[in-house]
Parts: structure tokens; sequence; C-alpha cells
């Protein structure tokens, strides 16, 4: 399957816009969503990622990830942002114990993080694609297609493929068309409000 490549350095569309255009325009069964500023290490990472949906009920696989997602008190106390905050994080980039726990193995977790995000066409499709036109766009879309898998009833697995995730390449270097730009705390509530079922 030929890859398809959104180049967002003439026009930075957007990072839901161009998940979206890439789904659109794929036929693939898997689709990754990769940043352009991870280095992926690992020899033969791709047949490590794809052991893991040989499983037919795992949906989602990524290279960082948190065994817990939500606060205790979530939906008991008033709403604060905090409450959607992410814990024990995994990963095996470079600098992995600055985020959390260095971790090389494979295990299940409750939200993946962005950088790398691969998932089961069937699931984007039966999710009507990703979220245009919500406060989601440069935030949260990890905790929109975790939360997501989960509604599905699919289990989200981190893979420890060795790794390094620059972060911010793109959206901070590129000037960021009006209206696109991260809207934190409107995308917390988005998802508060969402995705009660699940979190």
């Amino acid at each position: 399957v030929e890859p398809v490549i959104i180049d967002n350095r003439v026009e930075n569309r957007g990072l839901i816009a161009s998940y979206q255009e890439g789904y659109r325009r794929s036929s693939a069964d898997i689709l990754a969503y990769i940043h352009d500023d991870v280095i992926i290490y690992e020899q033969d990472w791709d047949e490590r990622v794809l052991r893991e949906l040989y499983d037919p009920k795992v949906g989602l696989v990524g290279f960082g990830g948190a065994l817990v997602h939500g606060s205790p008190d979530i939906y008991k106390t008033p709403y604060r942002l905090q409450q959607l905050g992410r814990s024990f994080y995994r990963s095996n980039v470079d600098d992995a114990e600055v985020h959390g726990e260095r971790f090389s193995g494979v295990c299940d977790v409750a939200v993946l993080d962005g950088f790398c995000l691969i998932v089961r066409r069937e699931l984007v499709t039966r999710m009507g694609g990703w979220p245009l036109g919500t406060a989601i766009n440069y935030s949260l879309y990890d905790y929109f297609i975790s939360c997501s898998v989960h509604r599905a009833a699919y289990r989200i697995r981190l893979a420890g493929v060795r790794c390094h995730h620059i972060g911010g390449l793109t959206s901070v270097k590129m000037k960021v068309a009006d209206g696109c730009g991260p809207d934190h705390a409107r995308a917390h509530e988005w998802i508060y409000n969402e995705f009660r079922d699940v979190l």
C-alpha cells in the first residue's frame, strides 16, 4: 500500500483535517498516523505493531501511552480540566524518563499519546471519521481516538518501540491558520462531555 503523506509546509490545514484527508485518501485496513517529528530507530517495528493487531480485539496501537486516564473524582465532583489527566505514562523514546517510565515491552493502556496512532480503518469509519468542526484540532485528538476505541469495546496496546519524538516540528515552526490553533480548555471540556460513558 502506498503511503499517504499530508504535507502542511505551505498551508497548515490543521491536524484533524489532515488526519481526515489521510483516512479519505487511503484504502488500507490499518492506518498509521505518525508525526513528522518522530524518528524510529527499531528495525521491523511495523511487524511488531502488526503482531498486536493480529488480535481482532485490538483496535489501536502506539509508541507511548498511560495506564490510567482520568482522575478518581471525575464526574463525582465539579468539572476541572485536570480531571482528564493521564497517569503512569510509559514509552521508549530517547528521553522516556522525563515523561514517565521507560518501557520496551507491550501492554494494554488506557490512552495513547498522539505522536503515533496506528488504528484499524473500520474503527475510524465507525466513529464517523475524525471530528471536524469540533474543539478537537491540535489538542486531545489522542484522547478522542482512545476514548472512541474504548467505546467500541476494543483494546489499546502500547508497543515500546525505540524511537524519539522531537515535538512540535510542524505546529510550532509554522504559522497556524486563524481559528485552528489549540484551545486546550475547550478541547478538554468537549472530551469530558462527549465521553462520559468511557472515562
